[in-house]
């Protein structure tokens, strides 16, 4: 993750490998700013997932707030989470070419280290993501030979399993009292479910069954490892296309893909939610669509994220390369370069919030108060990066994990000559 905003310029023959923190003028801008906006929708998406995505709550508030949520940030953010991990891949790549060094040993021992990390926070809170990431960056190394157009076909053939294995599964269709019984689901859980009672030990020994992650988990998900692993190929591609050394001189194809990711995602959302209206489907919830219906909704949406994930990079990037868009979005940046802290401190709020040993407020919050929270929460978490970033050269997470993976204590506090 913090290696996804490291530039080729780093690096020379006669220095095999490069131990310390990035220099601030050697990062990419625009691809933190990118990882800020991924990591609000992250902590959004995860929020939702303790009861606010219910049907229970169906007040227009409520309907309103979970669309948002659903149309502009659901699945597409970690969806970019995904491809800037795979963007990273492609850019240690460059780096170890040009400087003569060998990869291999250094990525192992990342990926180890990012692995060990993930469990961890896997006991705190199951939706862990990072070992996964762990998992398959071994995949990486397989296809990293593949070329541009293999990968990219890979991908679009890895996003088609969702669509296909939904279809053939046997799912349960909505009944004509889904609402109540949704409700009723709610009351159970907030008296029986471990995050509601549970004690810290109840939880962790719960959650000790997500480790280790299973790519091959749930085919029927939008979200199954091998969609992740098909964003990671995207992003390993748009990396190895040198398209971010020079943003100016590729601002044209930039444009082209914002005005594309953003058309067709947005259409596919639109036509998505439109079946929603007409034939009850839902790409998570229990729905009323038929067969058909459910394949062509959930083609729009497995498509569709990824066109609209591509889309929001694009304008995010352009943004970046004004001084009004650069001074705008400048606290996204400080956030993006400290981004598995801030994940890893956003399971701590929210869990706190939520969990039963903390504010025992699972199962309790619907969708407006449940984005109200995740908007503090991500407000805190500016402005605690912001402190922290003008104190010291990485986050406390991207201190250890790099310390662990060059097998070296790496210099944290800034220089008084130093610029944060």
């Amino acid at each position: 993750m913090d290696s996804i905003a490291s530039s080729t310029r780093q690096g020379s023959a006669s220095s095999p490998e490069i131990i310390g923190p990035v220099a601030k003028d050697s990062r990419i801008f625009a691809v933190d700013v990118v990882r800020g906006f991924a990591l609000f929708g992250v902590l959004l998406e995860n929020m939702y997932g303790f009861g606010a995505d219910s049907i229970a709550w169906n007040s227009t508030p409520d309907r309103v707030a979970f669309a948002i949520m659903h149309v502009f940030f659901e699945s597409k953010t970690w969806t970019l989470f995904s491809m800037l991990f795979g963007l990273g891949f492609a850019l240690q790549l460059e780096r170890a070419r040009s400087s003569g060094s060998r990869l291999l040993p250094t990525y192992l021992r990342r990926l180890a280290v990012l692995f060990v990390l993930g469990a961890a926070h896997a006991l705190l809170f199951d939706g862990d993501i990072l070992m996964l990431y762990a998992e398959l960056g071994l995949g990486l190394l397989v296809v990293r030979r593949l070329s541009t157009r293999s990968l990219l076909l890979l991908a679009a053939g890895l996003m088609l399993v969702f669509p296909v294995a939904h279809l053939l599964s046997h799912e349960r269709l909505a009944g004509p009292n889904e609402i109540q019984r949704a409700r009723a689901r709610l009351e159970r859980e907030k008296r029986s479910n471990v995050y509601a009672v549970g004690s810290f030990a109840e939880v962790v020994a719960d959650n000790a069954d997500a480790i280790p992650a299973n790519p091959l988990e749930d085919l029927t998900n939008p979200e199954s490892g091998l969609a992740v692993f098909a964003m990671l190929l995207i992003g390993y591609a748009v990396g190895r296309s040198g398209v971010l050394r020079d943003i100016p001189g590729n601002a044209a194809a930039i444009a082209r893909v914002r005005a594309w990711g953003l058309g067709l995602g947005l259409g596919a959302m639109l036509v998505e939610r439109v079946l929603h209206a007409t034939a009850g489907y839902d790409v998570f919830r229990v729905q009323r669509a038929g067969p058909g219906a459910r394949f062509v909704g959930d083609l729009l949406f497995a498509y569709g994220i990824t066109a609209l994930a591509l889309g929001y990079s694009a304008t995010l990037v352009l943004a970046a390369q004004t001084p009004r868009g650069k001074a705008v979005l400048a606290p996204l940046a400080v956030i993006g370069r400290l981004t598995l802290t801030a994940y890893l401190t956003e399971t701590l709020m929210f869990t706190t919030l939520f969990y039963g040993y903390g504010f025992g407020q699972v199962y309790r919050l619907g969708p407006v108060a449940v984005t109200g929270w995740a908007v503090a929460f991500f407000a805190v978490q500016l402005v605690a990066a912001e402190w922290w970033s003008r104190r010291f050269l990485l986050g406390p997470m991207e201190w250890l994990w790099r310390s662990l993976t060059y097998l070296k204590w790496q210099p944290l506090r800034l220089r008084s000559d130093s610029t944060p």
